[in-house]
């Protein structure tokens, strides 16, 4: 197991794991049999009376190893006074991952998180990994301001255009609400709500995952997009020109119809456009 899981194990016995954290683990779960086997040993450990009566476990060693990094001691005289620092909480389920093989455990590290919030306008970004990202108007990220050794996780709301810095040894992985979305380096679009997401690709190749059904995924690759409605994962050519006008403030039309032109300016100003037909009848069939 890595670090991070280590310690999202460690923070759901203690009761402690977001709803991101859950989805993290039940997505490492799933990528391994050989991961399921070791979570259910440190459960089993974590449910019985006597945490430290597995057979063979030096009890004194681990706890020196573990109390060398995790705590600070006074000793007045006979008097013995253990001071835990803020992570100390999860010493005990700490606990139950040194059972199940890890016997020198780092502290826990509590990272900062960033939230930030495009309330007024667009919003451009650059994360600790590099990564460029455009915030959408009304849109929301969260994002560590470091990432963890092993994986780069951000969680979206609404929608963002990210370049990625290319990292094969760290993927980039974003929690879009229904899906997951996993990449390596490349550029691409996300809209995403807590029940549809769609991505479209630019550059590069983008792995996308149903949250609900971590074997549901699709591999797209640059003009293409997919789409998760009630449930179900799409892969399809992208066929909007205008996807990105949010970003570059540009509409580009070639033979489209003018009722169709009239409902993106609508979404691009924010306004109820509308045109009285009775008057120019043939418009909304007239091509542009």
């Amino acid at each position: 197991m890595n670090e991070q899981i280590d310690i999202i194990i460690a923070k759901k016995l203690s009761g402690e794991a977001t709803a991101e954290e859950m989805r993290e683990l039940e997505a490492w779960l799933a990528a391994d049999a050989r991961h399921k086997a070791e979570y259910e040993q440190i459960m089993k450990l974590w449910q019985s009376e006597d945490l430290f009566s597995a057979q063979n476990f030096d009890t004194a060693t681990a706890w020196q190893k573990v109390a060398g990094k995790t705590i600070t001691t006074a000793t007045p005289e006979r008097q013995k006074t253990v001071k835990f620092p803020l992570w100390g909480k999860y010493l005990v389920a700490a606990a139950a991952i040194l059972l199940a093989g890890i016997f020198i455990i780092k502290p826990f590290s509590q990272t900062a998180m960033v939230e930030i919030a495009a309330t007024n306008d667009n919003i451009d970004l650059v994360l600790p990994d590099s990564s460029h990202i455009t915030l959408r108007k009304g849109s929301k990220i969260t994002y560590p301001e470091v990432f963890a050794a092993h994986q780069r996780n951000v969680s979206l709301d609404g929608e963002a255009y990210f370049q990625v810095a290319r990292d094969e040894s760290k993927p980039f992985v974003i929690d879009a609400g229904a899906a997951s979305v996993k990449v390596l380096g490349t550029s691409f679009d996300v809209v995403c709500d807590e029940t549809t997401a769609s991505v479209k690709v630019t550059s590069g190749k983008v792995q996308m995952t149903s949250a609900k059904n971590k074997q549901t995924y699709v591999i797209l690759t640059k003009g293409e997009q997919g789409d998760l409605k009630a449930d179900k994962l799409t892969e399809a050519p992208i066929t909007d020109s205008n996807f990105l006008f949010w970003k570059n403030k540009e509409l580009v039309y070639d033979n489209q119809p003018f009722g169709k032109i009239i409902e993106d300016l609508s979404v691009v100003y924010n306004a109820s456009i509308s045109i009285d037909l009775s008057m120019v009848p043939q418009v909304a069939e007239q091509q542009i």
